[in-house]
């Protein structure tokens, strides 16, 4: 397929915060590559808020769900004509809106059930690598043949300003998941441990929902410790996160607004794939039980008895966040592009 120059992009990524802020590499390849097109994004609440103030988008387009919200979308979609649309999502509601909309180029993944929606297929990379980076390499099947090193997800505070660090750890202990929920008493101890070494405030951070999770693993810490503000929108939460020097996470929404913001992470994997979700950087560590047969299962209920969250110890989380914690402040993200370059140069010799 010749494809012409677009003048008009749609971007779908409907669900979850992470995986819109994971789309922000993409959107700027897009850019980059055709910097006079206009470029829409379709995303639901609250996903949408992370991509307030990127001077790569046009449009924030916030995808309603109600009464009548489906064919209303449909319309609104076929009557704006784009040029190219490319949805990161293939479920049936995003592949629907690709296949309505009459584009030229209607670019989906392969591997969905939903594939009959699309004229251009969008291949992930066998092994798996970072999401940010394959969304990103994805788009070489439409001629964009972005920086490969350029891989890492950006957010920007509406106001333009970022807190300063200050000597606080933050801790964000939900997930959706339960093959993903490390335990509370693990991020508690882990907590006291850091406070002991370091002197460090800790902020434990939770969500709707998530304040009983979030008050259990603080008062398990003790002095020094306290939960997060109530935050009206994600701006609010990234602010928050902005002044952490490191943030110990489950594989969820707070562990990418945080490498989005620059903010270093150590992040625990039970049946999440680390290669997929923690960039390949030393200021973003991932820890394991590499050693189980099931780990990186991909399961969202276990079988057996969660052994890969249950048995990883608070000391091992702690060794890793000691390593980057030891070796001073996180860049600043408009720098973490160039040591990402640098990390990769020297993995590759």
């Amino acid at each position: 397929m010749t494809l012409s120059p677009p003048r008009s992009i749609l971007v779908i990524q409907l669900r979850r915060i992470g995986d819109v802020i994971l789309t922000t590499p993409a959107v700027a390849a897009l850019k980059r590559r055709h910097p006079d097109a206009a470029i829409d994004f379709l995303a639901e609440e609250p996903g949408s808020q992370a991509l307030r103030g990127n001077p790569h988008i046009r449009r924030i387009l916030v995808y309603g769900a109600g009464p009548g919200q489906a064919l209303a979308w449909l319309w609104r979609v076929r009557r704006s004509r784009y040029d190219w649309v490319i949805d990161y999502l293939g479920n049936p509601r995003s592949a629907l809106l690709a296949a309505a909309s009459s584009a030229a180029v209607r670019a989906g993944w392969v591997h969905v059930a939903h594939r009959w929606a699309y004229n251009l297929p969008l291949r992930q990379p066998d092994p798996a690598q970072y999401a940010g980076r394959e969304k990103m390499l994805a788009l070489r099947a439409l001629g964009v043949e972005a920086d490969d090193a350029d891989f890492m997800p950006r957010v920007y505070l509406t106001d333009g300003t970022a807190p300063q660090p200050e000597n606080l750890v933050g801790l964000a202990p939900a997930s959706r998941q339960e093959t993903r929920r490390w335990p509370a008493a693990s991020f508690a101890k882990l907590g006291r441990l850091l406070r002991e070494r370091y002197g460090c405030g800790i902020l434990v951070f939770w969500g709707p929902g998530e304040r009983g999770l979030a008050e259990g693993v603080a008062a398990g810490i003790g002095p020094g410790a306290r939960i997060s503000e109530p935050t009206p929108d994600l701006a609010a939460a990234a602010r928050l996160l902005a002044r952490c020097r490191l943030l110990v996470a489950n594989c969820n929404g707070p562990k990418h607004l945080a490498v989005a913001l620059g903010v270093s992470t150590v992040t625990v994997h039970g049946s999440s794939d680390p290669a997929s979700w923690t960039p390949p950087h030393p200021d973003h560590a991932a820890v394991r039980l590499a050693e189980l047969p099931c780990i990186g299962c991909r399961l969202n209920r276990c079988p057996r008895h969660r052994e890969c969250l249950e048995f990883l110890t608070a000391e091992r989380v702690f060794t890793a966040a000691s390593v980057i914690l030891e070796r001073g402040p996180a860049p600043s993200a408009g720098s973490i592009t160039e040591r990402v370059r640098r990390h990769l140069r020297k993995d590759a010799a």
